[in-house]
């Protein structure tokens, strides 16, 4: 299991005793009371010149850590939403903004981490009295099929619950939105990555969408401006951040969201190390490097991909190639263990640490191998569905 680091601990444990067994469901206002202070909008500068400056798209955050000592606050958003932009201005309930800057981005998660400076010593105050509250981060692991989910984004002076998404004079530029509905699944499908990946390589480069272990697929419409929002439980703690969804259409019914998890190994691993490392072997198994769409992988994976897990390619340089592996080997084991697709082993790879050490049982030409592969970091220019 990959480590979060001391304080990804605490938090998790923290969030593990908040949503107990004795833990009392809360009402949707409730929740929105209870979050309304760590949600941030987030608009987006651009520097054209020494005195010139635009703003650019922006979208929605939240506030997950503050540290009073230093006037600083550490926020979460999407890499769409903020991952192109060194500067940003975030914007609290109460209207009072505050200079945000990029600390780290990673588009594979669309993840994105913002330092928020000037933030106000409040340490010395009750609760309920400070303008700046931070968010419970949850686990989303433990997140069910069926759970409760509320989008919360663009915080500001007015509210809107359940907002009518068929009436843009009600929907359109809305402050602060809520929506909530419930936890529809909770895997990501690989045509869904690849249509967009597809989609959206041109702007947010070749690695978006790419790396994500599983997503949440919501029954919870969000609204414009609600990427990179929280997804809160019903016991006001973050599951998840809304990522994609919120077209203009009357028919949108559903979003996804990128699991918190997944997000605070990210943040964690970067203020603890400065860097985020995606595990990685540089194998291409779920897929042949010439599939380029969903369309295409679907035809793929119906009429030519079978029932073993094989290797269609292994990456120049990689810690497959120098494991030994070759293409066409078929995977019988992954560390004693059978797996039934190459996702699922997928998914294991990217639970592993790097530097761990992986043994597999091949088949090779009707002879069995066996290969022992260090896990090492996915290359940015290795930005297909390579595991």
């Amino acid at each position: 299991m990959r480590k979060l680091g001391t304080i990804a601990v605490i938090v998790a444990c923290l969030g593990g005793l908040i949503s107990g067994a004795w833990a009392q469901p809360l009402s949707t206002t409730s929740i929105v009371q209870k979050v309304k202070k760590g949600v941030v909008r987030v608009m987006n500068v651009t520097i054209d010149s020494p005195i010139a400056a635009n703003w650019g798209g922006g979208g929605t955050g939240f506030v997950f850590e503050v540290d009073y000592a230093n006037g600083v606050a550490y926020a979460l958003t999407n890499h769409h939403v903020s991952g192109n932009s060194t500067v940003s201005q975030v914007q609290f309930w109460n209207n009072a903004t505050y200079r945000a800057e990029l600390v780290a981005t990673e588009p594979g998660i669309d993840v994105a981490l913002l330092r928020i400076s000037g933030i106000p010593d409040e340490s010395s105050l009750p609760e309920v009295d400070r303008t700046i509250v931070p968010v419970i981060l949850g686990d989303s692991d433990q997140v069910q099929i069926g759970e409760y989910g509320l989008a919360f984004g663009n915080p500001g002076s007015m509210d809107a619950v359940n907002v009518n998404r068929s009436d843009p004079w009600e929907s359109f530029l809305m402050q602060q939105t809520v929506t909530t509905a419930v936890v529809a699944g909770r895997d990501t499908p690989l045509d869904f990555m690849i249509g967009i990946w597809r989609q959206n390589q041109s702007d947010l480069g070749f690695q978006y969408g790419t790396n994500l272990d599983y997503a949440f697929r919501i029954s919870v419409p969000i609204n414009p401006g609600n990427s990179g929002g929280p997804l809160f439980n019903q016991q006001g703690e973050v599951i998840g951040i809304n990522f994609y969804g919120g077209q203009h259409v009357l028919m949108q019914n559903h979003n996804w969201a990128v699991p918190i998890n997944l997000a605070k190994d990210f943040a964690f691993q970067v203020l603890e190390t400065g860097r985020y490392e995606k595990p990685w072997l540089g194998l291409d198994i779920i897929m042949p490097s010439f599939i380029r769409s969903a369309d295409d992988y679907i035809e793929f994976a119906e009429k030519f991909r079978g029932d073993q897990i094989k290797v269609f390619g292994v990456r120049a340089g990689s810690p497959a190639q120098r494991a030994g592996f070759q293409e066409g080997d078929v995977i019988l084991a992954v560390d004693g263990r059978e797996y039934k697709s190459p996702e699922d082993v997928r998914a294991y790879v990217f639970d592993l640490d790097i530097g761990a050490m992986v043994e597999f049982l091949v088949s090779r030409k009707g002879h069995e191998e066996r290969l022992f592969c260090e896990v090492g970091p996915k290359r940015h220019y290795d930005a297909e569905f390579s595991v």
